[in-house]
């Protein structure tokens, strides 16, 4: 690969319920900035570049609406993404069954398993609520589901980057092994090249031989 190589984008699709804070960690990790009124998302892409060796990969951010009026969007967004991010409010459960609904759609959309899912607990400084439901959702998504399961704050930006850090290690994980992949199959086929071209050297030198045969009777 080239010093200025570049993948194809991945994309990783935020979703959750309104108000839980999806588009807060996604400006917080890409600005640092807290963003203190709310405003509806319909639909927000954002463009993360991050590097992986010598490879430049860009990655798709995508906010979605926390409104269920838009059902068609919520399955292309699942469809077109290669990650997710669940998010959900310490300080709402109602909007952590939201989580358990979204993931159940996304497995039933991406028969394949081939995606990664972070689930967060936003708002964490809210600190009267921590302690009292993420114990419980926390042993849910790591133990029952077999998830990545990440306390956070978009006010503080208590493990926002760890959020994203995460999602960033499993798509470098895919990149190796589609490279391993890659390179596999160029050296399987390297020997038939070989062969291949040994083979129409060998023709070629019996066809010289018969003209010269041919020549001299």
């Amino acid at each position: 690969m080239g010093r200025d190589s570049v993948r194809p984008n991945y994309r990783v699709v935020v979703l959750g319920s309104a108000s839980v804070g999806k588009s807060s960690i996604i400006s917080k990790f890409m600005h640092d900035r807290f963003l203190q009124s709310h405003k509806e998302t319909i639909e927000e892409l954002h463009i993360h570049v991050m590097r992986c060796d010598n490879v430049s990969v860009e990655i798709d951010i995508l906010d979605t609406s926390g409104s269920y009026q838009f059902p068609a969007m919520r399955k292309l967004a699942i469809a077109t993404g290669d990650a997710f991010v669940l998010v959900y409010s310490v300080d709402n459960m109602s909007s952590f069954e939201t989580v358990k609904m979204l993931r159940d759609e996304i497995r039933e959309q991406k028969t394949k398993g081939k995606y990664s899912i972070v689930v967060v607990a936003n708002k964490v400084d809210l600190e009267p609520f921590k302690d009292t439901t993420c114990a419980v959702t926390e042993s849910i998504v790591c133990i029952d589901w077999e998830e990545k399961f990440v306390f956070a704050s978009a006010k503080t930006g208590e493990n926002v980057h760890e959020v994203f850090r995460a999602l960033e290690n499993k798509i470098i994980e895919r990149i190796k092994l589609e490279e391993k992949r890659l390179n596999f199959i160029r050296r399987i086929s390297m020997p038939v090249m070989r062969i291949a071209k040994s083979e129409k050297s060998t023709v070629g030198l019996i066809q010289t031989k018969s003209r010269a045969h041919s020549m001299d009777s």
